[in-house]
């Protein structure tokens, strides 16, 4: 399975009540049309392809201790990711805030971490 992309896109938004939500999309521009806007158009095998491209989810945030934010998942596009706590570790400088992910388990067994940089608008 691929995960991120050249250059993926999304929106992350912490709001002041502790709520959350982020959309990732990898290979913006890539991804093939399911032949209409109707959310039920395409096959399975289109599904799965832009199911493989996209990740959302929301939920509440918390930061824990200096330098790591939690985001607690109420509702994700993975339907077992909800109810999960992803920690991340974060910096922020200026406008840029990075999130490096916690280590995931790959296919071939070993291990992977996403470092993700997002730019204030």
């Amino acid at each position: 399975m691929r995960h991120g992309g050249a250059e993926p896109r999304g929106d992350l938004i912490y709001l002041p009540s502790g709520r959350m939500a982020v959309q990732i999309s990898h290979d913006l521009g890539e991804r093939r049309s399911l032949g209409s806007r109707d959310l039920h158009a395409g096959d399975p095998e289109g599904w799965a392809e832009a199911y493989r491209a996209y990740n959302a989810y929301a939920g509440t945030w918390s930061v824990p201790r200096e330098g790591v934010v939690v985001h607690h998942v109420e509702m994700a596009l993975h339907p077992d990711q909800a109810g999960m706590d992803k920690e991340r570790r974060f910096t922020l400088e200026g406008d840029e805030l990075t999130l490096e992910t916690q280590p995931l388990l790959m296919e071939d067994g070993g291990e992977a971490t996403s470092v993700l940089r997002w730019r204030r608008d």
